[in-house]
């Protein structure tokens, strides 16, 4: 028996009572035709739209941001400031319980498996305080979690009093993910017991578990023939909804003429098949049973009962048509149609979006035996891809993968006659467009297509931009013009470069704060993304300085607005408004992706709109790269909670999809003027509880459907569909057919909005601080953040991490 192809393959062991197949009996039997009573016209998107609708069940001036330290799994231990007794305490049971429920309480946790749990508590230290101490001060840094075992802790905020802790009470979330300074004090009431919890260990364990199961699962689902061909982000879908069922020697899995839900993969263990309580065959790690219940309903056609102990990895029909459709058949159709243009010498010259839009006007049909496909002495008029069967004409086979037709799009093949018919010498499926259709959608004959080629976006932002030698910029020669914005841990000045009398934005990042809030590998990471970020429409890195006060990233001068305070003046903004401000968002969310730098901040705030209306995406400092989209995640939480995805909030790990949800988020407020999901809440755990606990609505008074769906696929809970199967599909989605994206790229579309001149920085103030000259050098030095650090730099262990500034 054949156990790659994850099927129970072969004659029935050992008996000769059944005349049917061992796949047969097992439900392994893959649909060779379009399942009727599925609608055959029904497009992939059309799918998505139905996935999307199972799954989606502040003041505007003033948004929380949560700011937080670049998690590194080497980081060394930090310094630990929290005034506490450690004691040699080994956890009972009934004390697990309470602790488990107490970590299970906090969103950050509660979705995190049994097994990552279980970590988390075998690591606890268990700690002691006497009454009226300090277990921690506002203002410290903070390093640990604490939940209360015995005794009564108050906590005290500003000096007043504003909760008593007791038995299984936690403190110290805020230490989970982020490195921050405390904003309360825990005094002791009584004599006090707690359990603390490092949050470096919470991030190994968390990273550890995930990476472990994904690799694990991503092994096995590859044995799976349906699933092979899909691409990575469509196996990502699958593990994600895989759940791990263990079963006891002699337990049943499945019955014999039971209603077929699920799809059953076994990872360990031996499990014996049963026919009429006859026992048929034997099955162990590899094998597989039931993938014809994912596509259609069937009973059960045999019993399975486990021999030793067995570990399954399963899937139900349920959850598999919530991620991918209802009609599961279609949906792997239509990646066996992507990947044969893929293929094609003729289509692949296309570009990626003319591909993606042939893929979706496709039509999928069954055909017979002997059904003649192309009749003698007539002209080829249509692309046919076979999904199933074979297609002849003479000695040459089209079979299963293969397209024909695409050699007839070229003009000197056109009027080619068939010297004989073509026709199915078994049943199968076909897809097919005509070529009429495909001319419309490549705006014209295949050769002009492919000169257009050459001027579009896809092929123009392969295209590297020549930066600015900066060599001769010196930090002396920066002349102080304004102090323009300030964050966290750093201040935003405005300078101009006296040789050049050009403005550039200094940011700069005190020592003080750098040491304080050990910011070192977080300013490093920033400095490698704006070194490999390269796009017109991401605001420009220029160079780096560095001094005994401080360290500066010297970037671009966008003279403009931020796209805040612009949606603000245009109003609810119109289709084509928004088109144009969230495609300028995923041009640079694309290239972000395609350079592995996911940048996890975007809203109205970080996106620029200069004084010809251009867009440029700014402020990379929560930006971070991220090798491998699928199998690497990061787990700091950080953002602005109104668009940060439920993934981040939930401490699982996550991923560049989550930049898609924020521009969900955006795409929601620019149509209708209101946020998606906690409006009206503040507290980043009250707006994550409205986001899962919520269907998302749209307001009755829009009637656009196609921009919901496309809101409802940014905004799906299941990450990995928000981009679809790729960016040119994103950027085929039916609410941009009438959107020219070379257009975008190349400047030729009308902004929505112009900047006043007279509501920019004054060009004469601007002079009359050139004229000044004061130097940027002097102004940080008069200023107090920048005073007095020589104690810090003295504490500071890693004196040359700077070295590359």
């Amino acid at each position: 028996m054949d156990k790659m192809g994850c099927n129970c393959t072969g004659t029935l062991a050992n008996n000769t009572d059944f005349d049917t197949d061992l796949d047969t009996i097992m439900g392994n039997n893959v649909p060779k035709y379009l399942i009727e009573n599925n609608n055959q016209e029904e497009s992939y998107l059309e799918i998505f739209h139905k996935q999307n609708q199972n799954n989606n069940a502040q003041s505007e001036n003033e948004r929380e941001i949560i700011q937080v330290q670049i998690y590194n799994e080497n980081e060394t231990n930090q310094q630990i400031v929290e005034n506490i007794v450690q004691l040699d305490q080994k956890i009972q049971n009934y004390d697990q319980l309470m602790i488990e429920k107490s970590l299970k309480s906090h969103f950050e946790l509660f979705n995190l498996s049994q097994q990552a749990i279980s970590f988390l508590i075998k690591n606890l230290v268990y700690c002691t305080q006497k009454s009226d101490q300090f277990i921690m001060q506002q203002g410290d840094q903070t390093t640990y979690f604490i939940i209360i075992h015995k005794g009564q802790a108050e906590i005290i905020i500003n000096d007043k009093k504003v909760k008593v802790m007791s038995e299984g009470d936690y403190f110290g979330e805020r230490a989970l993910f982020q490195n921050a300074i405390r904003k309360a004090s825990i005094r002791t009431i009584t004599d006090c017991n707690f359990w603390r919890l490092d949050r470096q260990i919470i991030l190994q364990a968390i990273e550890h578990i995930m990476k472990t199961e994904y690799e694990e699962n991503i092994q096995f689902i590859n044995q799976i023939s349906f699933i092979t061909d899909m691409q990575p982000q469509q196996k990502h879908i699958i593990i994600q909804q895989l759940i791990t069922t263990k079963y006891e020697p002699g337990q049943m899995i499945v019955n014999e003429g039971e209603q077929a839900d699920s799809y059953y993969l076994i990872k360990s263990g031996t499990v014996g098949v049963f026919k009429e309580n006859k026992q048929i065959n034997t099955m162990g790690p590899g094998y597989s049973f039931g993938v014809q219940a994912l596509y259609e309903k069937i009973t059960r056609g045999a019993s399975v009962r486990a021999e030793t102990e067995v570990k399954c990895l399963t899937i139900g029909r349920d959850k598999l048509t919530k991620i991918l459709g209802s009609n599961i058949q279609l949906f792997i159709f239509n990646n066996l149609i992507r990947w044969s243009i893929e293929k094609s010498s003729i289509l692949s010259q296309l570009t990626k979006i003319h591909r993606e839009k042939i893929l979706l006007n496709t039509h999928i049909e069954n055909y017979k035996k002997g059904q003649v496909i192309f009749k003698k002495d007539t002209t080829c008029d249509q692309l046919i891809i076979v999904l199933e069967g074979t297609l002849q004409c003479g000695d040459e086979k089209v079979e299963k993968g293969d397209c024909f037709g695409d050699q007839f799009l070229l003009q000197n093949k056109q009027n080619d006659l068939f010297l004989i018919d073509y026709q199915m010498i078994t049943d199968g499926v076909l897809a097919s467009i005509s070529f009429t259709q495909i001319f419309k959608i490549i705006g014209g004959d295949f050769v002009t297509s492919l000169q257009m080629k050459s001027k579009s976006q896809e092929e123009k932002q392969k295209i590297p931009i020549i930066r600015e030698d900066a060599s001769h910029i010196h930090f002396e020669d920066l002349i102080y013009i304004d102090k323009i914005g300030y964050g966290q841990f750093a201040t935003i000045y405005l300078v101009n470069h006296k040789e050049q009398n050009k403005l550039y934005v200094l940011k700069s990042i005190p020592r003080s704060k750098i040491y304080e809030c050990k910011l070192q590998k977080y300013i490093l990471n920033e400095k490698m993304v704006l070194e490999i970020c390269n796009f017109p429409y991401i605001n420009q890195f220029v160079k780096t300085y560095k001094d005994l006060k401080a360290v500066y990233f010297l970037l671009e001068y966008i003279k403009g607005f931020d796209l805040f305070y612009v949606i603000r003046q245009i109003g609810l903004l119109n289709k084509e408004q928004t088109q144009y401000y969230i495609g300028s968002i995923i041009l640079c969310l694309e290239y972000f992706h395609s350079n592995g730098i996911a940048y996890r901040d975007i809203k109205p705030e970080n996106v620029m709109v200069n004084t010809d209306g251009i867009v440029h995406l700014v402020d990379l400092g929560n930006a971070k790269q991220i090798k491998n989209s699928y199998e690497q995640k990061t787990f700091t939480i950080l953002g602005t909670p109104h668009y940060m995805a439920p993934e981040i909030f939930a401490g699982g790990g996550y991923s560049y999809n989550a930049d898609f949800w924020s521009l969900g988020v955006c795409c929601y407020e620019f149509l209708y003027g209101s946020l998606p999901y906690g409006e009206n809440f503040d507290n980043p755990y009250e707006i994550y509880e409205d986001i899962i606990n919520r269907e998302l609505e749209f307001p009755k008074r829009f009637s656009d459907e196609s921009a919901k769906r496309y809101i409802e696929q940014l905004l799906s809970k299941q990450p990995a569909l928000r981009l679809g199967t790729s960016y040119a599909n994103l950027k085929s989605h039916p609410w941009f057919d009438d959107f020219d994206w070379d257009k975008l790229y190349n400047h030729e579309l009308q902004p929505p909005y112009i900047p006043p001149k007279n509501k920019l920085i004054n060009e004469s103030y601007i002079e009359t601080k050139v004229q000044e000259g004061k130097p940027i050098y002097k102004v940080i030095e008069e200023s107090e953040q920048y005073k007095n650090i020589e104690q810090q730099i003295q504490q500071e262990t890693n004196i040359n991490w700077d070295q590359e500034f």
